[in-house]
């Protein structure tokens, strides 16, 4: 659970961002933003599967 919970965390800001009107209203603007998102999520497992967390 605690390996997908960054990724919820994330999507969950992400919707609520677009959700509540803070990202400007162009489709351009949304799509560059999901974009980050996208990426930052794509860094997080790549960062996670080469250094994996300590197992208690």
């Amino acid at each position: 659970m605690l390996y997908w919970l960054p990724r919820v965390c994330v999507l969950v800001f992400a919707g609520l961002l677009i959700g509540f009107g803070f990202v400007p209203d162009t489709a351009t603007d949304v799509a560059h933003t999901l974009l980050v998102i996208v990426l930052g999520l794509g860094l997080l497992s790549l960062t996670l599967h080469v250094f994996p967390p300590e197992r208690h």
